[in-house]
């Protein structure tokens, strides 16, 4: 069962006018947090470390940050490569992103449902946190662009996905419980999409990449008891 079978405007809409963008924390402007407490440095320090491993990035590399926010990930790999194009539908939260000062990052403002990444443009790249925002109609269309704007043997990261099989983890008390299925009903879902793990890898072949691989998460990241990441290659 896919937890947003409906396909609408409510994420794009959400993080238009989402009013904790102008919160002074980086981490709250995107909501990444444990029981809405920003997680600490250490943490984050040690959840860029295993994305930069798992993309393997190189001083080379140019990369694509889909779905970026206000640049939590592309200012710290965009000081450890060639160059960041951050892709968000976000003006408020790209506008955080001090290009004057990181010189080699560059922001777009679009939808990552509608907008033209090119074509083989990008050695690697990341969309982090983000999937949960799409219906699966969309992330075959979403993993299309990713693998046409990649070069061939270009990889790409997607990271923190909801974790359909583990959806109760997640949602461990009944009151939580009765939280989830009151958002199916108004149409307002908390997480977004869950997805099965299979499922997605099958979809990415279909999309034109040459392997996909499951990468369990590391236990100390915050989402590891509920989601997993997807490492695509072209």
């Amino acid at each position: 069962m896919n937890s947003t079978k409906i396909e609408n405007d409510y994420w794009k809409n959400y993080w238009s006018n989402v009013e904790v963008s102008d919160n002074d924390n980086l981490h709250s402007q995107v909501e990444r947090t444990v029981n809405k407490v920003p997680i600490d440095e250490k943490k984050w320090q040690f959840t860029l470390s295993e994305i930069a491993k798992a993309i393997d990035l190189q001083l080379s590399d140019e990369i694509l940050d889909l779905c970026s926010g206000n640049g939590l990930i592309s200012v710290p790999l965009s000081q450890k490569c060639k160059s960041v194009t951050a892709v968000d539908i976000s003006e408020t939260l790209l506008s955080k992103i001090d290009i004057t000062k990181y010189t080699n990052i560059s922001i777009i403002a679009g939808d990552a449902r509608r907008i033209n990444l090119g074509e083989e443009n990008f050695s690697k790249g990341v969309m982090y946190s983000s999937l949960q925002h799409f219906s699966e109609r969309e992330t075959i269309g979403i993993f299309r662009a990713i693998c046409r704007s990649l070069r061939t043997g270009g990889i790409f990261l997607v990271g923190d996905i909801p974790d359909l099989d583990r959806l109760f983890n997640f949602y461990s008390k009944p009151e939580w419980e009765k939280a989830y299925f009151d958002s199916l009903m108004s149409n307002a879902p908390a997480v977004g999409t869950w997805f099965k793990k299979e499922v997605l890898v099958k979809m990415a072949m279909y999309a034109g990449f040459s392997d996909a691989k499951i990468i369990s998460q590391h236990l100390d990241l915050i989402n590891s008891h509920c989601r997993f990441d997807l490492l695509l290659t072209k």
